[in-house]
């Protein structure tokens, strides 16, 4: 695959990757390292829920928007946009320990936040769309972003604990994102597609009763791991953990999701299974909640609750996501740059929606006014919501599938004609 490529192809290929490892370890690293930040500075739970969850609330609104004028702003020059946005937000953020008030500390935590959610979206909506063009290295990226997201709170705390405190894991990343503006001006080409007004759009793949389940699913993994963000580190407290080794039970969450989402897709590109894996990750996102917040309090169940939870996310999000470019194909949507940018625009909104309500009213808000076990069994209760939503859809599904007779009156024979299984098969 890589022999098929042009040097100059090669090098954007690891320009790309190294923006978005270093994009995703800038927004990843803050989870061992911003909430005691923060309480010190007398900020509440709620608070820091907030400047966890405002991330993907911009995220939430802004991606579709963006994928679906992609083609006005040009895809090269959004990239690059984003580039320089979140690589000064992510810098301007490693500041926020010179502010000693609490008041000021998170007004200016939500602002700076804000602008660099803009610039993330922009970036990884473009890249998204960049990849599916030129090259087909999706997959290839994708691993990359989710390595990102597993050393990033792992990264934080060692460069906190060890190399110059809370301001140096965003001046340093934050410094490698900008330096990649300059080759990425040189190296990406604007992708060429013709644009034509479809009367399908994004608001017409909203209309797909399945495309919903996909979405449901999609925020509940989000949710299911972000909630963690601003509640873990004071949860780990009585064990006397540094932020290393808060960094490290971050880093074994998301480690077993990097680690099993290979095997996912090998499961979906060999059985097709994608129906299975998603009823398996949230059955198994459950059992991780209750040895989490449930049970007895102790160091080992929280590992492997820990490890649970990050192999549940991804048998849960990973089928997602390719089902939802199955079923807009199936539906009459062309196989083009319009269309990525469409898909993508919407599964990063439905992930920043549960990233926003995980950590702002989940984490934050939630736990701070109920309490972590009934913030737990709550989400326990929505897994066993789609549980039931998806067997709902694959029984009605199933019965659905009428065979209907007719007399074929030429040959005076019986044809038996399977009316509706493609029908619903594009659900």
């Amino acid at each position: 695959m890589f022999k098929e490529l042009t040097n100059r192809q090669l090098v954007a290929i690891v320009m790309l990757a190294i923006s978005n490892l270093c994009s995703t370890v800038v927004v990843s690293c803050i989870g061992p390292i911003y909430p005691g930040e923060a309480k010190r500075r007398g900020m509440s739970e709620a608070q820091i829920g907030l400047v966890f969850g405002l991330f993907q609330l911009v995220m939430f609104i802004s991606a579709p928007l963006l994928g679906k004028y992609m083609h006005v702003i040009g895809s090269k020059w959004m990239c690059i946009a984003g580039l320089q946005i979140a690589s000064l937000a992510a810098i301007a953020f490693g500041t926020l320990n010179w502010i000693h008030d609490g008041f000021h500390f998170f007004w200016a935590s939500l602002f700076i936040r804000f602008i660099e959610a803009l610039g993330e979206a922009c970036f990884l909506t473009a890249s998204l769309a960049i990849k599916f063009d030129p090259f087909p290295f999706y997959g290839f990226m994708e691993t990359v972003a989710g390595f990102g997201f597993t050393v990033g709170p792992l990264i934080g705390g060692v460069l906190y604990d060890n190399f110059g405190g809370f301001q140096m894991p965003f001046f340093v990343l934050g410094t490698l994102l900008l330096a990649a503006t300059i080759p990425a001006y040189f190296l990406i080409d604007e992708v060429k597609d013709d644009f034509s007004e479809d009367p399908l759009g994004m608001f017409g793949m909203l209309k797909i009763p399945s495309l919903w389940l996909m979405v449901f699913a999609v925020v509940l993994c989000a949710i299911s791991l972000s909630f963690l963000d601003p509640i873990l580190s004071g949860h780990l407290q009585s064990f006397g953990f540094t932020h290393t080794k808060t960094g490290l039970m971050f880093f074994l969450c998301d480690g077993s999701y990097c680690l099993t989402a290979t095997l996912w897709g090998v499961l979906l590109d060999r059985w097709n299974c994608n129906n299975f894996l998603m009823f398996f990750g949230s059955s198994a996102t459950i059992v991780s909640l209750v040895l989490f917040g449930v049970v007895e309090k102790r160091l080992e169940w929280i590992c492997i609750s820990l490890a649970i939870l990050g192999i549940a996310s991804g048998a849960l999000y990973i089928p997602s996501f390719q089902q939802c470019l199955d079923v807009v194909k199936k539906r009459g949507y062309d196989d083009s740059f319009q269309t990525y940018g469409c898909v993508s625009g919407l599964i990063q909104s439905s992930y920043a929606l549960g990233g926003f309500m995980g950590p702002t009213v989940l984490g934050g808000w939630g736990c701070q006014k109920f309490g972590l076990r009934s913030i737990v069994l709550s989400i326990v209760v929505i897994n066993l919501i789609f549980i039931f939503a998806l067997l709902s859809f694959l029984t009605a599904k199933r019965f659905c599938t009428a065979t209907t007779y007719f007399v074929d009156e030429a040959h005076s024979s019986i044809i038996i004609k399977e009316s509706s299984r493609n029908s619903l098969e594009t659900l």
